[in-house]
């Protein structure tokens, strides 16, 4: 019998949600790039409305998301067989408990892409339990299974650049945010590079979970 998430699936998607359509409105980040902004909404947001103890996490993580072509998604850098971070390959997710929780992982794909990989990548929720992870990479041998490892310093470093740069854009999706089933808030952000945009939910759909 399959383990019951953390986050239900529609809350799941309606953070993701928020997060991608406010940074596509905004103009002024590559969304598929942005999995610090990803993980900060969704630890503010699990905090605020949720009451639960949700922190950044950044370092390395990888998953694999093709069992039959062995596919592994890797968000970090091999040197000589260590699997290695810092502020150039990374990734970004929220930890509560012993819950990982990728806001990011639906458009997994369009990252991919924009590297030259034209891998299919469903688009799937992502949330596992740190004690499901494996060892190391080469422990990783079926589809959703993952390797993660977080380094503290870079996260705050990290933190520390994304709260002056995208301050505002936190502000917003918060304002946004409501937990469905209600519907998400008539809003408008305001840009200082042009008009006071409404924000409407444009997030590409998820279709499942790993």
């Amino acid at each position: 019998m399959a383990q019951r998430p953390l986050l239900p699936l529609p809350d799941y998607q309606r953070i993701y949600q928020v997060a991608y359509s406010v940074l596509e409105a905004s103009e002024i980040a590559i969304t598929h790039r942005a999995c610090i902004f990803f993980a900060s909404v969704g630890a503010m947001i699990l905090r605020d409305h949720y009451a639960l103890p949700a922190t950044i996490s950044a370092g390395c993580l990888a998953i694999m998301v093709d069992e039959q072509k062995a596919n592994v998604v890797v968000y970090g850098r091999d040197e000589s067989g260590v699997f290695v971070n810092d502020k150039d390959a990374f990734h970004a997710w929220v930890e509560c408990g012993d819950w990982l929780i990728d806001f990011m992982a639906p458009i997994m794909g369009m990252s991919l892409r924009a590297d030259g990989r034209d891998w299919h990548v469903p688009r799937l929720m992502l949330q596992k339990r740190l004690s499901e992870r494996k060892a190391s990479l080469g422990e990783i041998r079926h589809a959703g299974e993952f390797f993660v490892n977080h380094d503290r310093s870079l996260a705050n470093s990290l933190l520390d650049s994304q709260s002056v740069q995208f301050g505002d854009l936190l502000n917003a999706c918060m304002a946004w945010f409501r937990k469905p089933p209600k519907p998400l808030k008539d809003i408008a952000l305001a840009d200082s590079h042009g008009p006071t945009k409404k924000l409407v939910a444009r997030a590409p759909s998820i279709d499942g979970v790993w």
